[in-house]
């Protein structure tokens, strides 16, 4: 792609960012960018890369690093800018989430360890849970474990190294690692990881300096959500260097305090980098009756002061917000069934468009819901299931492998199979993609000979997902891909999209019903409020505004006035809240349901004099 005058730049897909964005964009500054729910964070960072690589202000050959907190983010925001920028300069922009940077830096330099810290084997087993890790501590030492609270044991675990101390715990935490590192193979959870990567930076001035000198700029995703261990390994790897660093954050929106998140991560960034906070006040994504309502809750909820301004847009009146009071969950489901119905067939909404959201236990909350949305026409089902298929590279190539081989005319799914090829030969020239081109078109033809007009068993499908990876490599596929270390991480993929395509096609015995499912096509996705940070629906349904979904609220209400202040904002037009006055929990009895313990929020909902609390019945 042709160099672009810095003074001649635009922003791409004729996006209007305000000015201050704009300059934040052009800019080669150190700042902490602080904005609300739909004011484009992400979306600066990806012009920001944009203008940077278009423009060489990233001087090549230096590369821009983004960190984000979600694997779906990272993926997202990498792809914004593949599309914009093209192949070529997209290879100097590495989009990653916090552990895939962390291992990544392991998986190539654990040579540089000390002796006491290398794992046992080329590759090595991640530890999910932590009870695995408690047991290692019970077996060590037994009276302690029965007289230690597991969150202190599990902080003292992840603490940082090397291990200084001869107290007490510090011993018994060094017998720990030490016998979890010598495991056949390593058992390493996500936080001995990061330590671990930590520890080879902050020992190793070379790959420090190296790491310094390949990433000009940082960028750093969903900030407010960093935890101790994660900017730990910020400050660890570019802290006084040289590079230029870009965090974007909402304290609004910080509702992962529960697993960890830094309180004090903006007051520190500012202070360790000297970065400058900047606030954002466009919301680009939600009508303006929906803002405004943020605006009241921003104010008189979570006493804050950065109010938005809604995007011109949209019309004055644009937005709406209710509250539906039902008598039981059997009347909240068949009615939320027919207005859903209505919005869908009369209205002609996308069901992908739809979001239904719920704190936390979604089977509880929403199981016999999609249920009955599906066996009454209306496709629903549990997305958290099936995101880190979908955000996964070496699993959407395969997914559009598959479609290409199956639906001719999917020029998408071709498009896409042709990205990720060149993407995995880095080394061709342009005229060589030609090449590569035609060996892919022959691939396809051949494998479409072979399989199609035929019905498939478990046995083919898994042979020719086979096929597929092997075309592509499994060495090159590691190679290219950001999350995936090592052939174990590539194989649990592969298994994910062989169960699910195996499942759904001995129900519909169609290839591309099959895939069609695997993505959710016209499928409505229900999620937690956590899994939808970033995402945006034309219509948001949260199940549950009652003291049982929000049983923590005494504990933490400024936590939990946050995640419903996120439930909110993944709307662009429409939010319905919903209150049962009975709920079955999780033994399937009913529950009397009442909201004296989040009072305060009805009562600010209904202050803002936008929002209308409805009674429902059959």
């Amino acid at each position: 792609m042709k160099r672009i005058k810095p003074e001649l730049w635009m922003p791409a897909d004729d996006m209007q960012l305000e000015t201050t964005a704009l300059h934040i964009a052009k800019s080669s500054e150190d700042n902490l960018v602080v904005a609300g729910p739909g004011a484009g964070k992400t979306e600066l960072l990806a012009q920001k890369a944009c203008y940077l690589l278009q423009t060489n202000s990233c001087t090549f050959p230096y590369k821009i690093l983004a960190i984000s907190f979600k694997r779906d983010a990272a993926y997202n925001l990498k792809e914004r800018v593949r599309q914009r920028c093209g192949d070529e300069l997209s290879k100097r922009f590495d989009s990653l989430t916090f552990d895939s940077f962390a291992k990544q830096i392991l998986v190539r330099f654990k040579q540089a360890l000390p002796n006491e810290y290398r794992i046992s084997q080329e590759e090595y087993k991640v530890v999910y849970s932590d009870q695995t890790i408690l047991d290692y501590y019970r077996s060590e030492d037994f009276d302690y474990f029965n007289t230690t609270h597991r969150d202190t044991i599990l902080a003292l675990h992840s603490a940082q190294l090397p291990h200084t101390s001869n107290a007490y715990e510090e011993n018994i935490r060094k017998k720990v690692w030490s016998k979890m590192l010598k495991s056949t193979p390593s058992e390493l959870s996500f936080k001995m990881i990061m330590r671990l990567a930590e520890l080879i930076i902050n020992v190793n001035p070379k790959i420090k300096q190296y790491l310094q000198q390949t990433y000009k700029y940082v960028f750093l995703d969903e900030f407010q959500d960093t935890t101790d261990i994660q900017y730990d390994l910020f400050k660890s790897c570019f802290l006084d260097s040289d590079s230029f660093f870009t965090a974007v954050g909402d304290d609004k929106q910080r509702i992962m305090i529960w697993a960890g998140a830094r309180k004090t991560v903006f007051d520190d960034f500012i202070t360790d980098t000297e970065a400058t906070r900047v606030p954002l006040t466009m919301n680009f994504r939600c009508a303006p009756q929906l803002v405004k309502l943020l605006n009241h809750l921003t104010q008189h909820l979570l006493g804050k002061t950065d109010l938005a301004t809604p995007s011109p847009k949209w019309q004055p009146d644009e937005g709406e917000c209710s509250v539906w009071v039902f008598e039981n969950p059997n009347d909240e489901m068949q009615i939320l069934f027919q207005e859903v119905s209505n919005w869908i067939k009369t209205d002609g909404l996308d069901p992908r468009n739809i979001c239904i959201l719920v704190k936390q236990q979604l089977s509880t909350y929403a199981g016999k819901l999609i249920d009955y949305f599906n066996q009454n026409g209306i496709k629903a089902r549990d997305e958290n299931h099936f995101q880190d298929i979908l955000t996964q590279e070496a699993c959407l190539y395969i997914i559009n492998t598959l479609y290409r081989i199956f639906d001719e005319k999917n020029n998408e799914a071709k498009k896409n199979v042709f990205n990720f090829l060149s993407n995995v030969h880095t080394e061709l020239e342009d005229d060589q993609l030609l090449k590569l081109e035609g060996t892919i078109n022959r691939f396809i033809k051949e494998t479409r000979k072979e399989y199609a007009g035929s019905t498939l068993t478990e046995e083919s499908i898994i042979e020719l997902i086979t096929k597929i990876v092997a075309f592509a490599g499994k060495d090159r596929i590691i190679a290219f891909s950001q999350s995936l270390s090592n052939s174990s991480d590539l194989d649990s993929s592969i298994e994910k999209v062989q169960s699910e395509l195996i499942q759904n096609y001995s129900t519909t015995n169609d290839i591309i019903s099959s895939l069609d499912m695997l993505v959710g096509k016209d499928t409505i996705p229900v999620m937690t409020i956590h899994k939808s940070k970033g995402l945006e629906y034309h219509t948001v349904i949260f199940i549950g505004l009652e003291d049982g979904a929000f049983w923590s609220f005494q504990r933490q209400p400024d936590e939990d006035k946050c995640t419903f202040f996120v439930a909110l904002s993944r709307a662009k037009e429409r939010v319905i809240f919903t209150f049962s006055k009975q709920r079955e929990d999780r033994f399937g009895r009913l529950q009397t349901q009442s909201f004296t313990n989040i009072e305060i929020l009805f009562q600010e909902l209904e202050n803002s004099g936008i929002v209308s609390m409805i009674e429902k019945k059959l």
